[in-house]
């Protein structure tokens, strides 16, 4: 179990900035999936799919940064958020000068009917960092073990900013369907105190 202190401490660092404490700032788009392996993951065919752009530190500009890719898929049983950031073997942040070719992670597994899976994706999108700059991407998700090769398992075309009054919020612990839960369930509860902070500051 999380720390009584966590919720607290992540909804005034929120309330502090006006804004999510990590990723404060995003860039909102519309889009299209297309499965590419059937079964792989609990993904619908094709669908609509809404995402967001994001760096971690807020830094400005094109300095780098720890990237973040979120997307919302809905699936049979509700949407699914998927949060994923720039990084390296699969586990560890990096931070990253540019949105095309670095690698994005949803750093834990989550159990899936194949196993442990790592999501994967990669960008084609702008050569540098800055926000402004992202408006069309193709992304390319792949599912994983810890090692070895990669599987496509979809490919994600965003090219459509939301409207000002669409601001969702995106949140892997809220939204998963049942045969895609992030492991380990320890870990899922150790991080929704700091979701739900970060929520309630925002408010």
């Amino acid at each position: 179990m999380a720390p009584p202190v966590v919720r607290p401490v992540f909804g005034a660092l929120a309330r502090l900035r006006h804004a999510r404490v990590f990723h404060p700032r995003g860039v909102l788009l519309r889009g299209t999936l297309e499965t590419l392996t059937p079964g792989e993951l609990p993904l619908p065919p094709s669908g609509p799919v809404v995402a967001r752009l994001s760096k971690g530190a807020g830094l400005p500009g094109g300095m780098p940064d720890i990237l973040g890719l979120a997307l919302r898929i809905p699936t049979d049983d509700g949407p699914w958020d998927l949060t994923l950031a720039s990084a390296s073997a699969r586990v560890l942040l990096r931070p990253a000068t540019g949105w095309r070719r670095t690698m994005f992670s949803s750093l834990v597994p989550y159990r899936v009917a194949a196993g442990l899976r790592w999501i994967l994706a990669e960008v084609d999108g702008p050569d540098g960092a800055a926000l402004d700059d992202v408006d069309a991407v193709t992304v390319t998700c792949s599912a994983a073990k810890l090692t070895g090769p990669a599987t496509p398992v979809a490919r994600i075309a965003l090219d459509t900013p939301l409207g000002d009054g669409e601001r969702p919020s995106f949140d892997p612990m809220l939204h998963s369907p049942p045969g895609a839960r992030l492991y380990p369930e320890w870990l899922s509860r150790l991080r929704e105190p700091a979701y739900q902070g970060s929520r309630a500051g925002r408010r």
